[in-house]
């Protein structure tokens, strides 16, 4: 068996820190860099500092890269992960392990395997779940493709933290961009809500009752209870939210987020749940998601 040699293409923050974990833990003492700016004359010298620290030779070429690893991590950028590929698809074989890091839409990661796939070598599509810089290689990936079960079992052995998904390309990816739109959102909501709060001096009692009614019931059964009714309620709450509007621009404050509110309440009024139902919500999130995907009649 193949000794484990490991690449990064890109040696930014998440690549020295992930090297330094893996190093620390003693188990994987191969490993290579490959990043395009390591002479540019703004980040260069940091790039070349941080392999340095570690004791990690920077490569001159992919090629040079390819001949001397195992396994590729590609922890680039996103927008460049389809051309990464396509670049580095000449010096790969059968022996690489190809694990593309970088946060791409899943249709990105179908793509950039389908182009791995060609050259016999197993391509992972790694979604990280957490701040690399403070978990190191610790730090929680998602995992999926034809090899990623394999790939998982490996890298926990290297004392990494990979949970297999799926068979799928895209699909750890998907988690990882639907998951987005909660976390930025919520942000992006409280920001709003608190912002507007604080002109009445009111923003620790509206903290207070937001977190008794999003911490009372485990987050599916708040899914369960909320989307529901809000199918039912939508044109109501519609025209409560036009109201919140009205009130912020009074305030002088940004009301994306409440615009964002009214235009998806809208959209689901406009899919006539309360009709169908008889006024009636349906009986879980679930049952909702199908019907708006038109699975599913309403109930006698």
């Amino acid at each position: 068996m193949i000794a484990p040699s490991i690449g990064f293409i890109g040696f930014g923050e998440a690549a020295f820190a992930m090297s330094s974990g893996l190093l620390e833990e003693k188990k994987i003492t191969s490993i290579f860099a490959y990043d395009i700016n390591s002479d540019h004359p703004l980040y260069g010298a940091m790039i070349r500092e941080r392999a340095a620290a570690l004791g990690i030779p920077l490569t001159a070429s992919l090629k040079e890269l390819c001949e001397n690893t195992t396994h590729l991590f590609c922890t680039a950028s996103a927008k460049v992960a389809e051309m990464i590929a396509e670049n580095i698809q000449p010096f790969l074989h059968t022996d690489h392990c190809y694990i593309d890091m970088n946060a791409a839409s899943p249709m990105t990661m179908e793509r950039v395997a389908a182009r791995i796939a060609e050259t016999g070598a197993s391509f992972i599509d790694a979604a990280v779940m957490d701040t690399v810089p403070l978990k190191k290689h610790k730090v929680p990936i998602y995992v999926s493709g034809s090899k990623a079960l394999g790939f998982a079992e490996e890298a926990n052995g290297w004392g990494m933290n990979v949970t297999f998904i799926g068979e799928t390309p895209g699909s750890s990816s998907a988690i990882k961009m639907f998951r987005s739109i909660f976390m930025k959102g919520v942000s992006a909501l409280l920001l709003e809500t608190l912002h507007a709060s604080r002109i009445y001096g009111v923003e620790e009692t509206v903290l207070a009752s937001l977190n008794e009614s999003i911490t009372a019931r485990p987050l599916q059964e708040t899914a369960d209870l909320l989307l529901p009714r809000t199918a039912i309620h939508a044109e109501r709450r519609v025209a409560e939210m036009s109201e919140v509007m009205a009130t912020l621009g009074m305030l002088g404050i940004d009301a994306t987020m409440s615009e964002a509110v009214k235009a998806k309440l809208q959209w689901l009024a406009d899919q006539r749940i309360r009709e169908q139902w008889n006024g009636q919500p349906p009986k879980s999130y679930d049952q909702l998601l199908t019907m708006l995907k038109g699975e599913e009649k309403k109930e006698s």
